[in-house]
């Protein structure tokens, strides 16, 4: 997919103000003006009705402000069938009624909207009014540009701060992981974090690990390169790669090695995504900027920048041209690559070894939010299918949504919206549960009960003889076991 991206000095082709450098983006009038243009047309169209709690929420409450809804419903007869002429009489009173009740909305019914709006972004692609149409409907950028907005004003709340602070955060917590994992299972720390940081106390968190792998890949010993590599890349680990689950990286690393591909590892930072989230537009900007200019000169060695995390993967492509601005950013972007969509390329080229027959068994597949916006197609799916394992698609979000479902505020709602991704995987009864992204994953291990894995672990382990199986209960479940205190 991509991202409509402005440059132009006099904004001439940005009227809407969503380009960041735009000085409209950041003028709260202007703001409101969009939020209400954008959400008459998302009522008059209602396609995306079903997609999130943001849309859900924004057509109840319209309709419930709505003065005339009886009357449009027909429920102000009450009679049931009437006459001809019974009928003559009724429309002779019949008023027509062109105003929209999307005026009607006050401003914490718009802030709810905004709020609930956990960048997803599904209603992109199925939005029939994006860019190039003539009503340029951006709806998560929309809802981005207020919660930015709302930092400006307010300052980026100390939550925020920490959620988009990856780096530092993992790289303390690795040092101390036996003594912060016991910590993330104490009921009064949790009850604390809760009420201090604004993470729900029964939210499952992710471990963290006791070495990076970052640091795993300086101390590894070198592999010898092919003298003719099937490809060169270099590894974009993800923070949760780095930090809770370096076998993700650890066995893309091998994998990609088994493939003939000549593999490194540069310098890297966080992608920038958790400070776009929390409103930190600059530190996103500050984050990018480093990675450009650690990626760039592997990417004009000529290797693909191969990353493991559909949201990292996003942020990179779509994201890196504008919130950097530079040709050697869309340079950057345009090098970037999905670690399953790699694969397959390697698999389809007869580049990739098969395993096994059957050493992987029954799975059930996630399909992640933000790969699905990227027009990437079912790659884990197919490279697993590829693999020789049977596979049943979830093509339902899981509500997570990066550190969204983690926040005390929409606990609840985020396991609502992961219901429906639970229960195809529970009804799929599959050996193994896998996504491409972790935290779909940590979500449905607490609502199943089962342990989820990256596809390239899977496909690592049935190489090795040691299949991953993803037994029901002891992982998860709504509420997770946390020790008194």
């Amino acid at each position: 997919m991509k991202l409509p991206i402005a440059d132009q000095p006099d904004w001439a082709a940005d009227p809407h103000g969503m380009a960041y450098d735009n000085p409209r983006f950041w003028e709260s009038g202007h703001l409101g003006s969009e939020i209400q243009r954008v959400f008459e047309i998302c009522n008059g169209c209602r396609l995306c009705f079903n997609l999130c709690p943001s849309f859900d929420v924004l057509f109840k409450r319209i309709d419930a402000l709505d003065p005339h809804r009886e009357e449009a419903e027909g429920k102000h007869l009450e009679g049931g069938m009437i006459e001809e002429h019974e009928a003559a009489t009724l429309l002779e009173h019949v008023e027509v009624h062109t105003e929209s009740p999307v005026h009607l909305l006050s401003g914490d019914d718009k802030e709810r909207v905004v709020e609930l709006c956990y960048e997803c972004k599904l209603c992109f692609p199925k939005c029939p009014y994006v860019p190039p149409h003539e009503f340029a409907v951006d709806f998560p950028r929309l809802m981005l540009r207020a919660k930015m907005q709302w930092a400006k004003d307010d300052g980026i709340a100390f939550r925020e701060r920490f959620l988009g602070a990856t780096d530092l955060v993992g790289g303390v917590m690795t040092k101390i992981a036996p003594l912060a994992n016991a910590a993330a299972h104490n009921s009064f720390n949790r009850m604390l974090m809760e009420h201090t940081v604004g993470i729900h106390r029964d939210r499952k968190l992710p471990a963290y690990a006791d070495e990076s792998f970052l640091t795993w890949w300086q101390r590894r010993a070198p592999v010898d390169p092919k003298a003719e590599p099937a490809a060169s890349v270099a590894v974009f680990a993800t923070c949760y790669g780095n930090y809770n689950d370096p076998e993700i990286p650890k066995a893309a690393v091998e994998v990609l090695e088994h493939a003939g591909c000549s593999v490194t590892c540069p310098e890297q930072v966080c992608c920038g995504m958790p400070k776009l989230d929390g409103g930190d537009l600059e530190g996103a900007r500050k984050l990018a900027r480093k990675n450009v200019e650690t990626l760039l000169p592997w990417v004009r060695e000529g290797r693909k920048i191969i990353c493991s995390g559909p949201s990292c993967t996003l942020v990179l492509r779509t994201e890196y041209p504008e919130l950097v601005g530079t040709p050697e950013a869309k340079e950057v972007a345009e090098a970037v690559m999905d670690l399953s969509d790699f694969l397959l390329h390697q698999a389809r080229q007869k580049k990739l070894p098969k395993p096994a027959a059957k050493a992987i068994g029954k799975v059930a597949y996630h399909v992640a939010c933000h790969n699905r916006v990227q027009n990437l197609g079912y790659r884990g799916r197919d490279l697993l299918k590829w693999a020789g394992a049977e596979v049943q698609l979830v093509d339902r979000c899981c509500g997570m949504d990066g550190t969204w479902g983690m926040k005390t505020e929409f606990f609840a709602e985020s396991l609502k919206v992961a219901e429906a991704a639970a229960n195809r995987v529970d009804s799929a009864e599959p050996d193994v549960v896998s996504s491409d992204c972790p935290l779909a994953g940590l979500q449905l291990e607490q609502k199943t009960g089962r342990s989820v894995y990256h596809p390239v672990r899977i496909l690592r382990a049935a190489y090795l003889g040691e299949p991953l199986r993803s037994p029901k209960g002891g992982k998860g479940g709504d509420l997770p076991p946390a020790e008194e205190k």
